[in-house]
């Protein structure tokens, strides 16, 4: 779930689809190969569908529903990995005011709040260039935020670790696992060295991106 182009480029709509004059971003373009991965608007059927990982990437604000699905389903032993951005840079040349937009900021307090984390902007200049060292993956990316613990305010059955400087959160919550990443300019590819335009593993984001996966697909493989 996301407010990003990635699925259809920016400002894609029902003719450029069908027409074929739209197509993905080249990060959603590598998870189609490699992930069996679906976009959605709603978590509604979320229970029902049961999949191995569920990724919110800067998504538009969710209805208090589809908050409590989530919370509910990572509870009964789920896998979240989300993206948000409390500042983003991500250019677009669509109006202020359209909806094809991204979102500026994260809208995901409520569910943070609940498991007891804050999503803070980091700096006052959302454009700045940030360089970036985590794990094996090095990138570059444009005015990250940071995670910080709430005292008191998690509910019994979370816990979360933060690491990188604050930049990720790993949480147990119930029976199941949520990892938080407090950016998202980090899949715009326009931030990648350009020979990962065509070949997006060269990028270090996506095997960032790659490597939080695995972490969640290796505890499955071990029965976690």
């Amino acid at each position: 779930m996301t407010s990003l182009p990635l699925v259809w480029g920016e400002g894609a709509s029902m003719k450029t689809v069908l027409s074929g004059g739209s197509e993905p971003a080249p990060v959603y373009r590598y998870w189609q190969g490699q992930y069996d991965i679906a976009a959605v608007d709603s978590l509604e059927n979320l229970a029902r569908e049961n999949p191995d990982i569920v990724m919110l990437a800067q998504p538009r604000a969710m209805d208090p529903a589809d908050l409590t699905d989530l919370d509910t389903w990572v509870r009964a032993g789920g896998a979240v990995i989300i993206l948000t951005d409390p500042d983003l840079a991500w250019p677009s040349e669509l109006p202020l005011g359209d909806p094809r937009r991204p979102l500026v900021t994260g809208f995901l307090s409520p569910l943070l709040g609940y498991w007891g984390l804050e999503l803070v902007a980091v700096g006052e200049d959302k454009a700045e260039i940030v360089d970036l060292q985590i794990g094996d993956s090095s990138f570059v990316t444009q005015g990250i935020g940071k995670l910080e613990l709430i005292s008191g305010k998690a509910q019994p059955d979370v816990r979360c670790k933060l690491s990188a400087a604050d930049f990720i959160a790993r949480c147990s919550i119930g029976q199941g696992r949520a990892t938080i990443v407090a950016d998202a300019d980090l899949l715009n590819a326009a931030l990648w060295p350009e020979s990962a335009t065509l070949s997006p593993q060269k990028s270090g984001a996506v095997r960032f991106v790659d490597s939080l996966m695995a972490e969640y697909v290796g505890d499955r493989d071990a029965g976690k």
